[in-house]
């Protein structure tokens, strides 16, 4: 057993500890603020106090955004600036193409692709103002409260006055290079959730500054998946600034939570799916329905003919073919106006790589700004406008099908699931949400790959909690080499699965027919067993209740490699390791009998 307590592993993050409310765009009678705690700056250079940064920074946006991207004669306080400022720009919209960066995709598409992120994003440029946010939400069930009328607005005019050194203080160090990340937990009266604020610095291909991208979520659900994978428990002993009504600062006990969650795993994660939700294909169906090779069309009318998908220059062929804009034409998004330049910056500074594969299959963009080998999942700017099935192995191909037809038909809008990866000091999580138009009609997949060790360090670091991890049976899918594989895993602790496995000697075998069961991940797994001859002729599956579409793989190979080899010690299907070790003992228990 291996206990960490207040584990602080943050790389280039300034671990913040602001009791004050700092939300770009938040109603002004919701805020309080106190001053900023320096004290943790990790990988930065000296921290400007305050006031110094408050001297500086121009919160009621009088100036200019360097790249000249301010919009002059337009009320900034205007409640339909965002109609104004498209029509003053003419700002393209609707079924309109926009070139970016690593993509091409309609207004409507990435509109749809921003909302379908599980964060919620504002953008304020490098004139401290607020030109955008992506949530659907109505302002009062956001994590941070937005309108659409505020966009447009000076950050001095959508924050309390009691704020703005503190939102000053963190525009200033982003602009600065004093750091492009600033993190904070901030309060919450919502004990089951962890709202975290991070602030991302927004720059050019040159480093300029162009802005901040501020994240804001509720980090709970990530670190509850994380305990469950690494067969962790952890006891709170210090309340964190996301729990405290008061505000004081880290560290400060105002009320003491004895909340013990265990969470027991394995090898395999379990898909989340809404409560509702109806019953889940297995791959085969999935399979039958998906079309990976793209072969048809979009049914939004947006894939564009007359294109080689597998074309090295895709984007540049299908951007000429659609005329598509670019550079500093407006864009005008469902809240908020952006130049093409500022929407592949922002797309860049998220804290995620994200993918857009449209309804057809066809993978239509990605932001990451890093070079493929230096990505958690590898893309290439060649590889846009392909097919899923050419830039997926065949041998992911009916898993990635089976990921498609959930969020197609509506079983859950969210498949989440660890993957394979060589660096034991990451954690890989593979995310896919639907993206859906505003009538509910899907239109693709958001694949947001990331490292999620680095929430899961800040987060111990926020409550002082008591980690302990049963490393004798953790094997989580965060330590194996197949990044491409698309592998979705259960994970069960049993006393079944600790007990010795049955000792059968395969050389001496009686003919006959033989049953016998073994604890799975849902429950037991009964098999029946057939020798003739003296060596095992079938293995047949007689019950079970196993994840539907995660272990029919081991059902089926694992009875055939047994049969072929006379013998159980034969591999585990990967991403179904749990069943396919089941189904080994369950014929050991049936032949010792």
């Amino acid at each position: 057993m291996k206990k960490w307590k207040n584990l602080l592993t943050i790389p280039l993050v300034l671990s913040l500890v602001l009791s004050s409310t700092m939300v770009f765009a938040q109603d002004n009678s919701e805020v309080e603020s106190e001053s900023v705690n320096t004290e943790e700056v990790a990988d930065t250079s000296t921290a400007l106090s305050p006031e110094e940064a408050f001297e500086f920074e121009d919160l009621t946006s009088q100036g200019s955004a360097a790249k000249g991207t301010t919009i002059a004669d337009i009320d900034m306080m205007a409640e339909d600036w965002v109609d104004q400022a498209a029509a003053a720009t003419e700002a393209v919209e609707g079924d309109t193409y926009v070139r970016l960066d690593s993509g091409l995709l309609t207004v409507n598409q990435l509109n749809a692709f921003l909302k379908a992120n599980p964060f919620e994003l504002t953008y304020a440029d490098d004139n401290n103002q607020f030109l955008y946010y992506n949530y659907k939400l109505e302002a009062e069930d956001m994590l941070g409260s937005r309108r659409p009328d505020q966009a447009g607005n000076p950050l001095a005019d959508v924050h309390p006055e009691s704020a703005l050194v503190n939102v000053s203080w963190v525009v200033n160090q982003l602009r600065e290079g004093h750091t492009d990340h600033v993190r904070m937990a901030v309060p919450n009266s919502d004990p089951n959730k962890f709202v975290v604020h991070d602030y991302y610095g927004i720059y050019d291909d040159e480093g300029n500054y162009m802005g901040v991208n501020e994240v804001i979520w509720d980090i709970q659900p990530v670190i509850d998946f994380w305990m469950q994978q690494n067969n962790a428990s952890y006891e709170v002993d210090a309340t964190s600034g996301a729990t405290e009504e008061t505000g004081e600062e880290n560290g400060d006990t105002t009320e003491e939570t004895e909340e013990e969650i265990s969470e027991e795993v394995d090898e395999e994660t379990e898909a989340e799916t809404t409560e509702d939700a109806a019953p889940i294909l297995s791959p085969e169906e999935a399979l039958e329905f998906e079309d990976v090779n793209a072969e048809g069309e979009s049914a939004h009318g947006t894939t564009i003919a007359d294109v080689d998908m597998a074309a090295e220059d895709w984007v540049d062929q299908a951007a000429k073919a659609v005329d598509a804009v670019e550079g500093d034409t407006y864009v005008k998004l469902d809240n908020g106006v952006l130049t093409v330049d500022q929407i592949n910056e922002f797309l860049k500074a998220q804290p995620v790589e994200l993918t857009y594969a449209d309804d057809n299959n066809q993978f239509l963009f990605y932001n990451y700004k890093l070079e493929p080998e230096e990505m958690l999942g590898s893309r290439r700017l060649d590889q846009v406008g392909s097919a899923l099935a050419d830039v997926h192995p065949e041998s992911a191909l009916q898993n990635l099908s089976w990921v498609i037809n959930q969020l197609r038909e509506g079983h859950t809008d969210h498949v989440r699931m660890g993957v394979p990866n060589s660096d034991p000091e990451k954690f890989v999580v593979h995310d896919y949400y639907a993206i859906h138009d505003e009538d509910g009609n899907y239109m693709g997949i958001n694949e947001v790959i990331w490292d999620i060790q680095p929430v899961v360090d800040f987060w111990l670091q926020q409550t002082g909690a008591d980690l302990d991890i049963d490393e004798t049976d953790v094997t989580s899918g965060a330590t194996e080499d197949d990044s491409e594989t698309v592998e979705e895993e259960e994970t069960s602790e049993t006393d079944e699965s600790t007990e010795e496995a049955a000792s059968v000697d395969f050389s001496n075998l009686e003919d006959g027919t033989y049953t016998g069961s073994a604890q799975g991940h849902n429950g037991a797994v009964e098999v029946e067993v057939i020798v003739e001859g003296g060596v095992i002729t079938a293995v047949n599956v007689l019950e079970h209740s196993e994840t539907a579409g995660i272990s029919d793989p081991a059902i089926s190979d694992v009875p055939a490699a047994i049969v072929e080899n006379n013998s159980t010690e034969v591999e585990v299907t990967s991403g179904a390791s749990l069943t396919s070790q089941a189904i080994m003992e369950a014929v050991n228990n049936a032949l010792s009998q």
